[in-house]
């Protein structure tokens, strides 16, 4: 008993200990002062204390996890960075691994004695799947998030046809219809092809990085119809509208698909529900049969 408040002792002290250490200003360093001085006078101006410490402290961490792979395609179309992301999963890993011992810390404050194999096991169990969670919640929210965009999608593509059935060229456009939607998915098309028209591309160019980044393939498609109006001047209204509403019919047979998916697991808990209910009314009737017997 000793030992566990010994232990919860250090291990309390020691994360306060380095909490402070992160939260505190820290000493100017002189190769990151010479660093942005290198940077030019063009670099936004920063405090002299440097970023701010959840930033440093999500920069060390993933310095110190190179090592670990990560979902670069969910994290650009969710707009995360990878540092934040591999410090989040060894945040929630250490956070997982610390729960059980201070628990099990607790149960023994309080009289009761458990072998130490338990809660070493549960420990390394609970932080495992705390360490992964952060992979499951970027694939999952990802994931709405290109269907999400899909969606955005289908409407650029009708804008677009409308601008080009007005006599605008290509990229007046694609600029331009991106410019009358609203939301963050016509923001992130607006600002590819603002990216494109300062690096001197063709607004195409920058649909199809856009596409690479995020993964959503649809905008690869559009790149190359606006591709080849762009340089062979074809007709392209009739082929923007045809995909708007292909891409209208894969989404609505999705959602009837997720619709029938949720229907049919709805049928457990509702059976499970109507078992417990007959056990309910039964069990009274079995009780005094088997007493009177």
């Amino acid at each position: 008993m000793n030992i566990w408040i010994a232990a919860a002792g250090i291990a309390a002290g020691l994360g306060v200990f380095l909490l402070v250490k992160e939260i505190l200003p820290g000493t100017a360093r002189l190769d990151a002062a010479l660093a942005r001085l290198d940077a030019g006078a063009g670099a936004s101006w920063a405090p002299a204390g440097g970023e701010p410490a959840a930033r440093q402290t999500a920069r060390r961490l993933a310095a110190a996890a190179r090592w670990l792979p990560a979902p670069n395609l969910d994290l650009a179309m969710l707009g995360q960075d990878r540092e934040s992301w591999i410090a989040s999963k060894i945040i929630c890993g250490a956070v997982g691994l610390a729960v059980v011992p201070v628990f099990s810390v607790l149960v023994v404050l309080a009289g009761a004695r458990l072998p130490w194999v338990l809660p070493a096991v549960a420990s390394l169990a609970f932080g495992a799947a705390m360490f992964f969670a952060p992979d499951l919640v970027t694939k999952v929210n990802a994931a709405e998030r290109r269907t999400d965009f899909r969606h955005a999608l289908t409407s650029y593509l009708d804008l677009v046809a409308l601008e080009r059935g007005a006599g605008a060229g290509p990229t007046e456009a694609l600029e331009a219809a991106a410019g009358i939607g609203g939301g963050w998915a016509f923001e992130r098309i607006g600002s590819a092809l603002d990216e494109a028209r300062k690096a001197g591309l063709a607004p195409w160019a920058g649909l199809a990085a856009l596409a690479s980044q995020t993964g959503v393939t649809e905008l690869s498609d559009l790149a190359d119809i606006a591709g080849v109006a762009g340089q062979e001047g074809a007709r392209i209204i009739e082929t923007l509208s045809a995909r708007a509403a292909s891409m209208r019919a894969q989404a609505l047979s999705g959602d009837r698909a997720r619709a029938g998916s949720r229907s049919t697991t709805m049928v457990i808990p509702i059976a499970l529900l109507g078992a417990g209910f007959l056990l309910l009314v039964i069990f009274p009737v079995m009780y005094r049969t088997l007493g009177a017997g």
